[in-house]
């Protein structure tokens, strides 16, 4: 599976780029909003791990606009987020409003986890 990995540290980057590279699959990576467009249309990912802190775009904004494109609306989309700490989201679940969050720091268990699910449920 290909999966794009937008954050704008270099730490997490790096991390989920490992973790996922070590279960097989290709990785492709961006560090702005405007940048994740631009990699989603380039390199059709399977599966995008999504920050919502970023600079230039928000990762929601990012994500509205690929929901409003028919090209990549089905692209199932895990927000990665430090607002919400790992506890209350393994309290409330993966799936909060209808998203995926994935609690930064992550692990390799909890990152698998919730990819599986968000790809499995689209």
């Amino acid at each position: 599976m290909r999966i794009l990995v937008v954050d704008d540290e270099d730490q997490i980057l790096q991390l989920a780029t490992s973790m996922l590279e070590s279960e097989g699959h290709e990785v492709v990576t961006a560090s702005q909003g405007l940048e994740a467009l631009l990699r989603v249309e380039d390199s059709h990912p399977d599966a995008i791990l999504l920050d919502i802190v970023l600079p230039q775009m928000d990762g929601a904004t990012v994500a509205q606009r690929l929901r409003e494109d028919p090209a990549t609306a089905d692209i199932p989309i895990v927000f990665l987020t430090g607002l919400v700490d790992t506890d209350e989201v393994q309290r409330r679940g993966p799936i909060i409003g209808g998203q995926y969050f994935l609690a930064k720091p992550f692990d390799a268990e909890r990152l698998h986890e919730v990819l599986t699910l968000a790809t499995e449920s689209d």
